[in-house]
């Protein structure tokens, strides 16, 4: 099954900011063969500014709402509520983007088969 990932990275090459200071998204999209390619960059501006106001998460989750996933260094229980709530589930990984995808998708498949 086709599938988006909303990526947290500030190098492009690593998952490596919590998800209330990325302001941009990279998006990989995943195939149903399971190969991926980067498939957009999603501006969302900041969830946390300062304090983390459910509003601005709100906001946040609503333009990632195209994504199943959204991988980050680090996210609170409350910014992983409203995602999940919007259908996008939220991880935390710290790794390279290659390998943080190559780990969800044995996830995916484990969780969804």
């Amino acid at each position: 099954m086709k599938y988006k990932v909303a990526l947290a990275t500030f190098t492009g090459e690593n998952i490596d900011l919590h998800f209330g200071r990325c302001s941009k998204f990279q998006v990989a999209e995943i195939t149903d063969n399971e190969e991926w390619n980067f498939a957009d960059e999603i501006d969302t501006g900041l969830a946390c500014d300062g304090g983390c106001d459910h509003e601005h998460i709100k906001d946040v989750a609503d333009k990632l709402s195209s994504c199943k996933y959204a991988l980050s260094a680090r996210i609170g229980p409350g910014a992983a509520r409203v995602l999940l709530d919007k259908g996008i589930k939220a991880l935390e990984i710290e790794n390279e983007i290659c390998a943080a995808i190559e780990k969800l998708m044995v996830y995916d498949r484990a969780h969804n088969t």
